[in-house]
């Protein structure tokens, strides 16, 4: 089910999408890896406390993928542009030592930088 979040008229289709995964669920992690840049490289390295951003330039999205070392979170932001997508990570690094990273903050940061409505997709 679609939560909308919207902040003003225009919507331009910017959905973020969360999908999760315990890291001793291979078949889980391998559909959250799956679509990720460089999956192979970040594999290892999510059984430790972990995040890193990821633009994806061929389907032109940012993935966020962060670790506690039991389960991953992946939020993927689809429908921004690199500039967009630049600008929404440097506003969640002004905040992100004072709240933690679900996807309605996210999508918080997203439609006060775009001035777009954006859909939560499940």
């Amino acid at each position: 089910m679609a939560s909308f979040w919207k902040r003003r008229a225009r919507n331009k289709g910017i959905t973020v999408r969360r999908t999760e995964a315990g890291v001793g669920d291979g078949a889980a992690l391998d559909r959250l890896l799956h679509a990720l840049p460089e999956a192979d490289e970040l594999r290892p390295r999510l059984r430790a406390t972990f995040f890193a951003r990821a633009w994806d330039a061929a389907t032109q999205r940012d993935h966020w993928i962060l670790s506690d070392g039991s389960w991953v979170r992946c939020f993927t932001i689809d429908g921004l542009t690199l500039r967009q997508a630049a600008s929404v990570r440097v506003r969640w690094d002004a905040m992100r030592d004072r709240t933690e990273l679900t996807e309605e903050r996210l999508a918080d940061v997203v439609a006060g930088e775009t001035g777009t409505s954006v859909t939560l997709v499940s």
